[in-house]
């Protein structure tokens, strides 16, 4: 086929299917290998219900129902060790072929047999759809991942709806015409048409693993496993205890359902023919609805309502029919309506979200467990139904007619038992939908499992791993070393109050320097050149040394002459920048009412970045209001903005105000008002949370992406801030709106090297756009999931990020979804342009 003719007949498949490039042919071999082995088996199903009821009666349905179970549990063990040895390709085909042996030795012996032979084939009619239906699940799981699974397995499940429909009329049409006798042959030519394309599949599964190096493999030696270790493994994994109660509950349930359907056919029609031509009648017109179930609905109801809400539909349905079973008793009608919704709703919607539950498991996993939860677990729940009902039996015997015959072993003589199974169905009804909400949280669980997190951030690593502040003031004291021997003493004196001296750092501080001659502020303090603080490796009372300095700061004649000094400095502006940085330093050590304090205001004005920085640090020290304008101005300086944000964080909620009407004066330097938000960031308050979430109404492109990363920021290190989801839900789609209406005009430049820069413009501006409704969206749903989202939408393999999409699929509510998914499916230009288009009319 060439690329014209491949792109012609997507188009055409597309307009019934979400099917994207490439996935055309597996998609339509999935569809007819499922029409191949539902078609066959409807025929197969009629005949053996027409067989039994008609030689054994509803009584035999009970012992049929534990035959078949026992039978496909010892035929689920040979399988585990079979496909321990063989690969998944040739274990289908070999159950192609048996089945295609045993139905026309059937063909020879049934009409002839006894009830033992039709005990036999009920059994065997069993065995086949089960082992096939699994072969069907383990090749969807393999093949899709879970947004190509919401995509297609409406439309590859409809191929095996389909395949039921025309099965079941075909069933009925023939035994109408009297040609009954060909429908086995029928069957099991289906049977055969089918091994050849389950070969084709393969050929293309082994083709798209060598193109794709990112998706899950299998070793192509098969891993030995066997019925222990697939029951250890599910029994050691929560995940799949849930699936395996799931399918238990959901047999019972159908097996009740069908010993009531059962019972009321053989008490109306009383001919073999005319009740073969109703089964296939039934059946055919049962998967006649669920094939317009599965193409118009399956896919629809889980792309807008999820796997959640999509997983509680069934046992609504059915609680629906069995209370009015209650209410207007047991009639053919209702048995009708609850059989076609249970069987209906079971190949469409619940077989496509059982597929779905499946994915998430790691593939080489899904291989041992699969098989043994469909087909060992599923005849359990058989098995179990089967012994109520025989318990169920005796029961309505010796409290009804009284009557002790064990015909067939089921003694099923009070025509009311049927009626008192919509009871037990009821209950275990309730406990499907108990199961449905478990496991709907432990799949998004799972689906979080194969996206992990890429990278952390750097500013919440570094903050985990360093003091920063503590780190600072080291650094500080080694560099005022070098400086003045009188900073040295009072950055000393620093780490003395904070109790922050530790071994370690007398150590690393000490080492041999040259020794700085002390400036003029030593002659404050006597000490003629010399070091006035005593070194640090002496012993030292550290209390008493702390309380001296104190005392001697506080001291009148200390205060006038310092402030004797301190005009000095000022005046004389051309002096060395070390004298106004000792002064800064030391008036941070003094009283918050001391003169010298007025000094401070100048010194943070100073022209030199170091005395600026080193008022600043007094002033957080001292903590008067009247200095905060200053140190908002100083903001827009690079050197001192991280000492001004670390000083106003400080001074927290009485720098608040002006924090605030400095963010919203538009007439402020921008790079002021951007570090305005970060000093609020830091702060990370109730209170300035509110003043950042208030800018963030003003809807201001150039502060929009700092406020925003400030949100997030906060959210991180403090998740007991409330920030109200209202305004963040808002302010997401408004950029959602930004992103599509940029991306619609990036689109729409024309081709050529004169709109390269522009191009690139507008890519930075949707790269901005995308972070910005993700850091958002991590304001109100969690944070780590989103954020995981996020990464591997950004750096991981096509399988996490499908994994990623699936993971926001059920985590955004259904608004939001419907707005982001958009952004991150995988669709091409023209198709996403429209699908913006579309958007910018609704957001």
């Amino acid at each position: 086929m060439t690329e014209t003719e491949r792109t012609r007949f997507h188009k055409f498949i597309a307009r019934f299917v979400d099917v994207k490039s490439g996935e055309e042919t597996i998609a339509i071999l999935l569809f007819a290998f499922f029409f191949l082995i539902t078609s066959p088996h409807t025929i197969i199903k009629a005949l053996r219900y027409t067989d039994l009821l008609s030689k054994v009666g509803s009584q035999g349905l009970p012992l049929a129902y534990l035959f078949s179970a026992v039978v496909t549990g010892f035929v689920v063990l040979l399988y585990s060790k079979i496909q321990s040895r063989i690969s998944n390709q040739i274990s289908i085909v070999f159950s192609l072929i048996f089945f295609i042996v045993t139905g026309f030795l059937f063909l020879i012996f049934l009409k002839t047999g006894g009830k033992t032979l039709s005990y036999l084939y009920w059994i065997w009619a069993n065995v086949l759809i089960v082992v096939l239906m699994t072969h069907f699940g383990l090749m969807i799981s393999e093949v899709f991942n879970p947004r190509q699974a919401r995509r297609l397995i409406g439309f590859c499940g409809s191929g095996g709806i389909l395949g039921g429909v025309l099965g079941g009329f075909g069933a009925s049409f023939l035994t109408k015409a009297h040609l009954g006798e060909f429908l086995l042959p029928l069957a099991c030519g289906l049977l055969f048409a089918c091994i050849f394309v389950v070969r084709t599949i393969f050929k293309l599964r082994k083709k798209d693993q060598v193109s794709k190096g990112d998706v899950q493999k299998v070793s192509s030696q098969p891993q030995k496993f066997g019925f222990k270790d697939s029951f250890d493994i599910v029994r050691k994994d929560h995940y799949l205890v849930l699936i395996a109660a799931i399918v238990i509950i959901t047999g019972i349930i159908a097996t009740f359902i069908d010993f009531q359907f059962s019972s009321q056919v053989e008490k109306y029609f009383l001919q073999k023919e005319a009740m073969q031509s109703f089964f296939g009648m039934f059946f055919g017109g049962l998967t006649t609805f669920a094939f317009f179930l599965q193409l118009l609905l399956t896919s629809s109801f889980l792309k807008n309502f999820g796997v959640r809400l999509t997983l509680l539909l069934a046992p609504i349905v059915l609680m629906f029919g069995s209370a009015g079973i209650l209410i207007g008793g047991l009639t053919l009608p209702l048995v009708i309506f609850i059989k076609g919704s249970d069987e209906s709703l079971a190949f469409s919607l619940n077989q496509s979200v059982r597929e779905i539950l499946y994915i998430p498991i790691p593939l080489d996993l899904r291989y041992k467990v699969r098989p043994f939860i469909d087909m060992f677990i599923n005849r359990f729940a058989k098995v179990t139904a089967a012994i109520l009902l025989f318990i169920g039996g005796f029961l309505a015997n010796y409290f009804g007619a009284g009557v002790k015959e064990v015909p067939y072993l089921s003694p099923i003589k009070d025509p009311k038992l049927a009626e008192y199974l919509t009871w037990g169905i009821i209950a275990f009804l309730f406990l499907w939908v108990i199961l449905n909400f478990k496991i709907s949280k432990e799949y998004i669980s799972m689906v979080k499992e194969n996206i992990p997190l890429k990278w952390s951030r750097v500013d919440k690593t570094v903050s985990e791993a360093v003091d920063i502040d503590y780190t600072k003031m080291v650094f500080d004291t080694v560099e005022s070393k070098n400086r003045s021997s009188v900073l040295y003493a009072m950055h000393l004196f620093d780490l003395l109050e904070k109790d922050k001296l530790t071994p370690e750092i007398k150590k690393m501080i000490s080492q041999k320097v040259d020794e700085v001659k002390v400036s003029s502020l030593s002659d404050l303090f006597d000490a003629e050149g010399a070091t006035w603080f005593p070194d640090i490796d002496d012993d030292i009372n550290q209390e008493s040394l702390i309380t001296d300095i104190r005392e001697i700061m506080s001291l009148e004649t200390y205060q006038k002459l310092m402030k004797i000094h301190a005009d000095k400095v000022m005046e004389e502006s051309k002096k060395s920048e070390v004298e106004k940085m000792e002064l800064a330093k030391a008036i941070g050590m003094m009283d918050v009412n001391a003169a010298l304090v007025g000094k401070l205001e100048a010194l943070i004005s100073d022209h030199s970045p170091e005395v600026s920085r080193y008022a600043i640090e007094s002033a957080a020290k001292l903590r008067k209001e009247a200095l905060i304008p200053a140190i908002i101005h100083k903001l827009s300086h690079p050197l001192i903005r991280e000492d001004a944000i670390s000083a106003l964080k400080n001074y927290g909620e009485a720098a608040l105000s002006a924090l605030e009407s400095y963010l919203k004066d538009s007439r402020i330097d921008m790079v002021l008002r951007k570090a305005v938000v970060s000093v609020l960031a830091s702060m990370g308050t109730h209170l300035a949370t509110d003043i950042l979430v208030n800018e963030l109404k003003q809807d201001s492109d150039e502060l929009d992406s700092d406020i925003i990363d400030a949100l997030e920021h906060i959210r991180i290190k403090k998740y007991d801030i409330y920030i109200p989801s209202k305004i963040a839900i808002r302010k997401t789609f408004a950029i959602i709106k930004k992103y599509c209406q940029t991306y619609v005009e990036l689109q729409e430049l024309k081709p050529g090297k004169k709109h390269d820069e522009e191009r690139k413009r507008f890519q930075k501006v949707l790269d901005k756009h995308f972070v910005n409704i993700f850091k958002l969206l991590g304001l109100y749903y969690p944070q780590e999931d989103i954020v995981k989202a996020y990464q591997n939408l950004r750096a991981g393999t096509k399988h996490s990020v499908a994994f990623a999409i699936e993971l926001l699929d059920n985590t955004l509510r259904k608004d939001m979804r419907d707005a982001v998914l958009p952004l991150v499916e995988d669709v091409s230009p023209p198709a996403r342009m429209r699908k913006f288009q579309h958007m910018l009319k609704n957001l």
